[in-house]
């Protein structure tokens, strides 16, 4: 062990916690046991770690702080020695006693997504493989590279990739891995890539699906949901409006005259995968649109129908057993 945890991450005692994050992040990708074979790389693996959970940490750094300039806790007063923090006073170290279980921290220490910085690539223009996360769980070891270990990540993707399907090659460990994403697949799917967790010990990686936002498309269990607009004209006389699916193609929705503002119309079956198997639907959302700009042409026709319609415009009558606000609003 290094004389202190400065020292362990070859950092100043005034770096910034931008510098000490950068300084871990390097010694902890050159030391991981995953990465590196040397017999000293878990020993200096856990080191860095546990120096930057210390030092990543804003109130922990203070009274390490402390403990260096005014001498806490060394060894001759049988504490810690002047660089080696107890547990009970910045907290277990995650990688220390056997590595055990799966390891998360906050207040500032090592971070998932710091972990995953360092291990996971990209997928050409992609921010990070579109992963959000990861975590370790397991057997008798730890997080990273145990035997019978599986990691688990969330996977980013659009609408598109998860409606239609098919592989994403990503970046595990400096592996190219293929994620094979079957089609229809929802919000939460989770896919099983053996061999690719800890790698050290060909353990699995778990990896949950998480939908992007979509500009038409709102998914919830299976269904999708969206909105589309349609003209007075053709709610009262009915139509076809032209809808975008996800997979690129587009289908013409049928409008059946007398079309309120507020119904639903629904695509059965062309949504994603519902957690029983089946398709999911897909449902619209019907809402009236005036136009912004009419022609005269399009005002004289209006009048036309102002004076030739028999609907008065008044209070709606209340329904029995409905409340004031529910019939006011509908």
């Amino acid at each position: 062990m290094a004389a202190n945890y400065y020292e362990a991450l070859g950092v100043g005692e005034k770096a910034s916690k931008q510098e000490i994050k950068k300084a871990y992040q390097k010694l902890a990708k050159k030391w991981h046991p995953d990465v590196n074979k040397a017999p000293e790389a878990e020993a200096k693996f856990k080191e860095a770690a546990e120096a930057y959970e210390v030092l990543g940490n804003d109130e922990k750094r203070k009274s390490y702080d402390e403990e260096l300039r005014y001498g806490f806790g060394g060894a001759a007063s049988g504490g810690t020695r002047r660089g080696g923090a107890s547990s009970s006073a910045y907290g277990e170290s995650p990688f220390g006693a056997g590595w055990g279980g799966s390891y998360s921290s906050s207040g500032g220490g090592i971070q998932g997504e710091d972990l995953f910085e360092m291990f996971f690539g990209s997928r050409g223009a992609a921010d990070r493989a579109g992963f959000d996360f990861f975590s370790g769980s397991g057997g008798a070891g730890g997080p990273f590279g145990e035997a019978g270990s599986t990691m688990q990540a969330q996977l980013e993707v659009s609408l598109e990739q998860a409606y239609k399907g098919g592989n994403i090659r990503v970046q595990v460990f400096g592996k190219d891995v293929n994620v094979s994403i079957p089609p229809r697949a929802a919000e939460g799917t989770v896919l099983r890539i053996p061999g690719s967790g800890g790698a050290a010990q060909g353990g699995d990686l778990l990896i949950s699906l998480h939908l992007l936002p979509h500009d038409i498309y709102e998914p919830e269990g299976g269904d999708l949901y969206g909105s589309v607009e349609i003209a007075p004209w053709q709610a009262v006389l009915g139509g076809e409006a032209k809808v975008p699916l996800p997979d690129g193609s587009s289908v013409k929705l049928k409008i059946p005259a007398g079309m309120a503002g507020g119904k639903t119309l629904r695509l059965t079956g062309k949504g994603l995968k519902r957690p029983d198997g089946t398709n999911g639907d897909i449902l619209f959302a019907v809402e009236i649109v005036i136009p912004a700009k009419l022609s005269e042409a399009e005002k004289k026709l209006y009048r036309q129908l102002a004076e030739a319609g028999s609907f008065q415009a008044g209070a709606k009558r209340r329904e029995a057993g409905s409340g004031r606000r529910k019939a006011a609003m509908g």
